[in-house]
């Protein structure tokens, strides 16, 4: 990065075939005998006939894998507007723009420079591509008949699925949708998913993970919230607040500790815990802990909370 004055690096690796599902770096045409490539532009998955050019050009399939200065990113979130402190940064994350980091930054960039890579590469980008990787046709809960050739079946609900006599395929279901497609098609889905504006039904964070199970929202502008929260043994969530929403916490399994508001006590199941609106809360899991979470409210975002301490240690110096 130094030796070529660019903005920002990145890894090409050298074609294969004309492929329609990569993305492509292309290189000015007279270089120096440099370790790196000057970038003249970026070509997004072309057709065929238009791959077989780039590859003329002596384009390279675009990685993915990015260098740059630490301070060259940071200016970019001045930028926007966005805070550069890690903890702000990861409140503010609805914030930032929806689309990948090529479109939003090194399409952008004024000097880029590409390293050539030799070894093998692939993208399991698409569903496509990372079928064939996969030894198994089906995973999850589900049943392929013999005919459907070429099909792959992924299944992350507990509810089976069944396929029958569909041949170059994909199924692939979990708790934020299903998607069915001709394998050949399926990258499209990125294009329609960026219409969807809907919550995260799943996700893993540091203390564990939850599954939203029910949302409704009323008439009257009311809604409400049905989650399944599991937290791992020893791990803790943060000691917050949130403005918008109450919260009704029913333990069903394993023991540990709530802070509440200036208090704090052990937990176990059969336990049911209100939370007002703007009342200071955090719990610590002593076993892996599983509790059914009813939020209630007019505005139910991820985004409706301020974490006051992250660590129980501090919790326990702050209230005891």
């Amino acid at each position: 990065l130094l030796e070529s004055g660019a903005e920002l690096a990145l890894l090409g690796v050298k074609p294969d075939y004309p492929s329609e599902l990569y993305g492509y770096i292309v290189p000015e045409v007279k270089q120096s005998q440099n370790s790196w490539l000057k970038i003249s532009r970026f070509q997004e998955k072309p057709t065929k006939e238009k791959a077989r050019e780039l590859i003329m050009e002596q384009a390279l399939w675009n990685c993915g894998i990015f260098a740059f200065k630490l301070g060259y990113i940071l200016d970019k979130l001045k930028d926007y507007g966005l805070p550069v402190n890690y903890p702000e940064l990861r409140d503010s994350f609805k914030l930032l723009p929806r689309t990948s980091f090529d479109y939003e930054v090194a399409e952008k960039a004024g000097k880029v420079a590409a390293i050539r890579y030799e070894g093998h590469w692939k993208d399991l980008g698409t569903w496509d591509t990372f079928t064939e990787e996969v030894v198994s046709p089906v995973i999850g809960n589900g049943y392929l008949s013999k005919d459907s050739s070429n099909t792959h079946l992924i299944n992350e609900l507990e509810i089976p699925i069944v396929v029958l006599g569909l041949s170059n395929s994909i199924i692939a279901a979990s708790q934020d949708g299903i998607l069915v497609a001709d394998k050949k098609e399926s990258s499209k889905v990125k294009e329609l998913a960026n219409g969807f504006g809907q919550r995260p039904m799943f996700e893993e964070r540091r203390w564990g993970w939850y599954k939203v199970l029910d949302y409704k929202k009323y008439e009257n502008g009311q809604e409400v919230l049905t989650k399944r929260v599991r937290i791992t043994a020893g791990k803790n969530l943060s000691y917050q607040i949130h403005y918008q929403r109450s919260e009704v916490w029913n333990i069903i399994i394993g023991e540990g500790e709530i802070a509440l508001e200036d208090l704090i006590f052990k937990v176990k199941p059969g336990d049911v815990l209100h939370i007002p609106i703007g009342v200071k809360h955090g719990i610590k899991a002593d076993s892996d802990l599983e509790f059914i979470e009813i939020q209630t409210g007019t505005k139910l975002e991820e985004a409706d909370i301020v974490r006051l301490l992250m660590t129980w240690e501090d919790v326990k110096n702050r209230l005891q």
